[in-house]
Order: structure tokens, then sequence, then C-alpha cells
């Protein structure tokens, strides 16, 4: 009876994954929203071949970005930084560094219209100096955390899977699990939000959680990091380079941009960020940045992570030059050892092809 029973919450669960939530994600509101994202990764590889004169190879890189955004009803703050490192023999070579503070002041509780500030630093070594960049204008759109609500859909999906549930929890249901799951630190501690999800599932007596549902429970809410977030912002306004790092005469920009957030399911995340700025003739002289992210967690062993970033310039009466990244990454692990295949290929545009880079490394856990 029981193997049926669990079989049947497979196939449920099967059933919500293909046919969709009935609850979306991007559907979920927060009075208050807080994002917080952070990521370091790292690449070396050294070859000395006695064979042969001097160093085969020795190069890799060093990023980061870090973004941290918060929006409430009639204000919000975003903080983010982001660089990259190369070296080349033990030393850097280039150095790339760029931040931005920016505040939004929304001018009605139920329309999503702002006005902005901003200040944007960024220093390459390939420059003759740092350059500084004021920004103001208008934008339109919020973000929304709708990692409460992703948490309770993963834990319903557990449920299912183990025979906990024989149909999906109701939308009233799912709701009052995310809003438990929710609350800040400060209003309930792990416990007692625990208890609260357990409460909330046991309230039909026909479900029963046992020791190792509540240890799963309390595992998914202590959790940090993976979190999930959608909406969009548009923002239109004007710039002025405070120091140019080109040391070209200071002037004023239009300035447009966009940012989006997808959770297209509880396990995944898109990203996607742009911006072009320009003096009035834009078509002729610019300078264009994109940015699109996808992270999905196939299992509890299993991740896989994608970026593509675009730069590029294009000054008054020449060719637009700059460069193109994209890396893959997998992340395998179990227990104590885990192994990950990383790719990256890099572009400038003057180059003919993609530079490559593979590498395949294990980690072991010994204590």
């Amino acid at each position: 009876m029981r193997m049926i029973r669990r079989v049947g919450g497979v196939m449920a669960a099967w059933v919500v994954a293909v046919t969709g939530y009935g609850v979306g994600l991007c559907e979920y509101r927060t009075p208050t929203t807080e994002f917080l994202q952070g990521k370091v990764s790292f690449f070396y590889q050294h070859t000395d071949d006695p064979s042969t004169p001097g160093i085969d190879l020795s190069a890799g890189s060093l990023t980061f970005d870090a973004r941290r955004q918060r929006d409430g009803e009639t204000a919000g703050f975003t903080l983010a930084g982001k660089g990259e490192m190369r070296l080349y023999n033990l030393g850097f070579t280039q150095t790339k560094v760029e931040g931005v503070g920016a505040l939004r002041q929304y001018l009605a509780h139920t329309l999503p219209l702002f006005t902005y500030g901003a200040l944007e630093a960024t220093w390459d070594t390939a420059n003759p100096q740092p350059g500084l960049e004021a920004q103001a204008g208008v934008g339109y759109g919020r973000f929304y955390n709708v990692t409460p609500l992703a948490r309770a859909l993963q834990l319903e999906a557990f449920f299912l899977a183990q025979g906990v549930l024989s149909v999906p929890l109701a939308d009233d249901e799912i709701l009052a699990v995310a809003e438990a799951i929710g609350q800040p630190a400060e209003a309930a501690s792990l416990a007692e939000r625990v208890a609260q999800v357990v409460a909330l599932v046991e309230a039909d007596r026909s479900r029963k959680l046992d020791p190792l549902m509540v240890l799963e429970i309390e595992e998914t809410l202590a959790r940090t990091g993976r979190e999930r977030f959608c909406g969009w912002t548009a923002q239109a306004g004007i710039a002025y380079r405070l120091m140019d790092p080109k040391d070209v005469p200071r002037e004023l920009f239009f300035s447009l941009s966009l940012d989006a957030a997808i959770a297209p399911e509880p396990n995944s995340q898109l990203l996607f960020r742009t911006r072009i700025a320009g003096p009035s003739s834009l078509p002729e002289r610019y300078t264009l940045t994109l940015e699109v992210s996808f992270d999905v967690q196939i299992n509890n062993s299993i991740n896989f992570s994608t970026r593509y970033a675009l730069f590029q310039d294009k000054p008054a009466g020449q060719l637009p030059a700059g460069t193109q990244f994209a890396s893959f990454q997998l992340e395998i692990s179990q227990g104590w050892i885990g192994v990950t295949l990383q790719m990256e290929f890099s572009k400038l545009a003057e180059a003919p092809a993609w530079e490559q880079s593979i590498v395949i490394s294990a980690t072991t856990h010994l204590w």
C-alpha cells in the first residue's frame, strides 16, 4: 500500500512539473523585496615542460560579481560590484572593477513609477585613469523576491514524491506555507517557522509528517543562496562623466537600461541586464553592456549555470570594439566528494576566433 502511495506521489509531482504550478512564481508579491547575490570564480593553469625552454603556459583569471538590492513600498536602493583580474606568470596583467550605488523613490504605492539617482565608478588598468559617472532619471517596474513560494513548491514536490500528499496543495494552502517560510528572522525563529509549516501541512488529518520530513523542512528553510526573483525595471535618464577613463572631455550622455529576472520554476533563475549610453547622436557613438545568466539546480547533487557578457564601445566614425565572454559550469557533488566541469570562452572584437579554456576539477572533503 505504501509503495502504491509513493508511486502515486511521484506521478503527481511529475504532473505538477509538466503542467505548471497552480500558483505562478512570478505572480507572488511581498511588500518588501531583498535581493542578495554574490559569486566568485577562479581559474589558473600552469604548465612547465622541462624539454622546452621557458614556461609553456601560466595564465588564469579571478572574477567576482555581487549585488544587493532592496525595494520597499516608497523607496529602494541598489549596491553592485563586479570585476575581473587576469593573471599571467603569477602576476596581474589586467584588472577591471566597477561598482554602482543607486537610490529610488517611488511616486505612488500602486504604480511602480520611480525617480532615481546613481553613481557608477569603473577602473580598468588598460585605461589611463578611473571613471566616475553620475546618473539621474525616471524608471518603471519592480523586482519581487519569490524565494518563499519557490521553497514551498519544492517542499510540496518532496511531499508528493514521498507519498505524504496524493494531490498538490490548494493555492491558499501553498501561499500560507510560503508566508510562514518568508517571515523575517526577527519575527520568527527557524524552529517557529518549521513548526508553522508542519502545522499547515498537517492541518488535514490525513497528512502526517515523520522526523525525516520535518528535517527536510528545516534544511529547506535554513538553506542560504539559490534565491529566486521575478520582475523588471526600465530606466531612462541622463548621465554625466565626472571623470572619463580615457581622459576625453567631459560631457552629458543619455542613458537607457533594462533589468529583468525570471524564475521559470523553483529550481532555476534567469537574469538579464543591459544598458546603452551615448550623446544625442546615439547610433553614431555609444557604449553598450549586456549580461545574461541562467542557473538551474537539477537535483540536490547537480547544478548547472551559464553566463554571457558583452561590452561594446562605438566611437564616432569608427567600428564598434569590445569584448565577449561566455562560461558554462556543471557542478556535481555527493557527500564529501565533488567534481566541477567549467568551460570559458572569451573574444576581443578584433580577434578572429574565441579563446577557449576547459577545466575539470575534483574536490574531496577529508574533514
